[in-house]
């Protein structure tokens, strides 16, 4: 199992896909839609060529890590950029 320390901190901007529902929407308005930048901050918990998978609770067991609450999957296409935060010394 992995310790708490071995997870990066990272902040990822990355560019969000647009939904909408609710009401009718004219679809002449729909050409000025553009994907927002997103910064989502959170614990690396898995990359490959594909996505990034961000933790935002991990839960340790003595000195393992061994669950997470609310996860992410990023796909790395969608990816601007990844910053390697720096801990905070208490």
């Amino acid at each position: 199992m992995k310790n708490e320390k071995d997870y990066k901190i990272i902040e990822i901007e990355w560019f969000d896909a647009q939904t909408h529902s609710g009401y009718a929407e004219d679809i002449g308005n729909l050409e000025n839609w553009n994907p927002c930048l997103t910064k989502s901050i959170g614990y690396l918990l898995y990359q490959d060529k594909i996505k990034i998978v961000l933790g935002f609770m991990i839960f340790q067991d003595g000195q393992d890590v061994n669950s997470v609450k609310h996860c992410q999957m990023i796909p790395k296409k969608m990816i601007k950029k990844i910053i390697k935060l720096k801990e905070v010394k208490k």
